[in-house]
């Protein structure tokens, strides 16, 4: 008998604290939107300014020959300018270049180069970290360069991603 109204009252008492704690709890958790890290920054928009603020030249990394260096340098520059035939220049073929000309609709400040690997096909690729300003803000940035050596041994940039 005493174990069965203990049992009752144990129930009961559950009961209620269930009922409390998801009347408040859902609501509370679901009302906070969530942000990322990399998400825009407001305030930064009108001191935004575009540019190449990383100085390639004077990297020392080995995979980073001046053929490489020279290109890398004229493909961010014309991404900051928005100099179309600049960035043209830096691929192996016109049509390369083309198919990356939506890059030149955004605002760039290039700030620092990240890392310089060589990857299974040979390629070698380029980060490089700095913000973007778009229409909603400005946000960080990271792209890869990857440089491809055609068959005379010349390199050339052949995408970013």
């Amino acid at each position: 008998m005493i174990v069965s109204g203990l049992t009752g009252l144990l129930a009961a008492v559950l009961i209620t604290s269930c009922t409390k704690s998801s009347d408040t709890g859902i609501q509370e958790a679901s009302s906070a939107p969530s942000v990322s890290p990399a998400s825009v920054q407001d305030g930064s928009v009108n001191s935004f300014k575009a540019g190449v603020f990383v100085n390639i030249e004077n990297s020392s990394h080995p995979l980073l020959n001046e053929e490489i260096k020279r290109l890398l340098q004229t493909a961010l520059t014309s991404m900051a300018d928005k100099d179309t035939k600049g960035f043209r220049s830096v691929f192996a073929d016109d049509r390369s270049g083309s198919a990356q000309l939506y890059l030149l609709n955004r605002d760039y400040a290039f700030d620092q180069l990240g890392t310089v690997r060589q990857d299974h096909a040979n390629r070698i690729e380029v980060q490089i970290i700095g913000k973007v300003k778009q229409d909603a803000g400005v946000s960080d940035q990271y792209l890869y360069f990857y440089f491809v050596k055609n068959a005379q041994g010349q390199w050339f940039l052949g995408s970013i991603d």
